[in-house]
C-alpha cells in the first residue's frame, strides 16, 4: 500500500483507514502499527482513543455478520452434505462441490453486505463528524445565549433597583404630602380662628361704630348750642353797641362774663 507523506496532525479517518488497511492485510491491529500506518503521525492518547472506537464499531459489525450469515450456512451445509451422503452416495463429492460454490457465493455476498456495511459505516462516521460540528455551533450558539441571559439579568437587576429606589421616593413623597395635608389642616383651623377674631372684631367694629355716631349725634346737638350761644352773644354785642352811646359810664357786656345759663 503506497501512502502519500502527510503532515500536522492525524485524524481519526486516517486512523480508521490505517486499521482497515492492517486488517485486510492480516496484520495485527496495534497503536504503534497503526502509528506506522500513518507515516509515525499523531500521539499515542489520539491513536489509542480512536483505535478503540474502531474496534468497538469493527466488533459490532463483525458480530452482526456472524450471527446472520455463519450459523445458518455451516447449518444448512452440514445437514445438506449428510442428506446427499446418505442419499447419493457416489454424487456425495460432486453436490460437496455444489454446495461449496452455494456457499462460496453467499459467502462473497455476505462479504458485500459486509462491504456495505463498511461503506455505511463511513457514512455513519462522516455524519457523525458533521453532527460533532453541529453540536459544536449549537454549544457556541448556547454559550451566547447564556451570556445574553446573563446580561438581561443584569438589566433586571438594574431596573429592581431603580424600582426599589423609585419606592423609597413614594415613600418618601407620600410622607411630604401627608405633612402638606395636616399643614393644611393646621392651616384651616388657623383660618376658622382668623373668622372668627374677624366676627368678633366686626362685632366691636360696629359697636365702636355705633358709639361713633352716637358722639357725631352729641357733637351736633353741641354744635347747635354753641351756635346758639354765638347768637346770643352776637345780640348781647349789638345791645351794648346801642347802649354804648348812652351810658358811657357803664362797663360794656362784652366785659361782664356770661354765665353757662345766657
Amino acid at each position: 500500500m503506497t501512502h502519500t507523506p502527510r503532515t500536522g496532525p492525524v485524524t481519526k479517518e486516517e486512523i480508521y483507514a490505517a486499521a482497515e488497511a492492517l486488517r485486510e492485510r492480516g496484520t495485527s491491529v496495534t497503536q504503534e502499527a497503526v502509528r506506522t500506518e500513518c507515516g509515525n503521525r499523531g500521539s499515542q492518547s489520539t491513536i489509542n482513543k480512536h483505535l478503540k472506537a474502531w474496534r468497538v464499531e469493527h466488533e459490532e459489525i463483525t458480530s452482526r455478520i456472524s450471527r446472520e450469515v455463519t450459523p445458518e450456512i455451516e447449518l444448512h451445509s452440514l445437514d445438506l452434505i449428510a442428506k446427499i451422503s446418505e442419499i447419493f452416495g457416489l454424487k456425495a463429492d460432486e453436490r460437496c462441490n455444489q454446495l461449496e460454490a452455494l456457499n462460496k457465493a453467499e459467502i462473497a455476498k455476505r462479504e458485500k453486505e459486509l462491504d456495505d456495511a463498511c461503506a455505511e459505516a463511513d457514512q455513519y462516521h462522516m455524519s457523525l463528524g458533521v453532527a460533532e460540528e453541529r453540536i459544536t455551533q449549537l454549544s457556541a450558539a448556547l454559550a451566547a445565549s447564556v451570556a445574553a441571559g446573563d446580561q438581561y439579568l443584569d438589566e433586571a437587576k438594574t431596573l429592581r433597583e431603580k424600582i426599589v429606589a423609585l419606592e423609597a421616593d413614594r415613600e418618601v413623597n407620600l410622607l411630604t404630602i401627608q405633612q402638606g395635608q395636616q399643614q393644611i389642616e393646621r392651616q384651616k383651623v388657623q383660618n376658622d380662628q382668623a373668622l372668627t377674631s374677624v366676627g368678633r372684631l366686626e362685632g366691636v367694629a360696629s359697636q365702636l361704630r355705633d358709639q361713633l355716631l352716637e358722639k357725631g349725634k352729641q357733637l351736633t346737638d353741641a354744635t347747635r348750642i354753641i351756635g346758639g350761644y354765638e347768637e346770643s352773644l352776637m345780640r348781647a354785642n349789638e345791645e351794648i353797641a346801642c347802649l354804648s352811646g348812652l351810658c358811657c359810664t357803664k362797663p360794656l357786656m362784652s366785659e361782664v362774663p356770661l354765665s353757662p345759663d345766657g
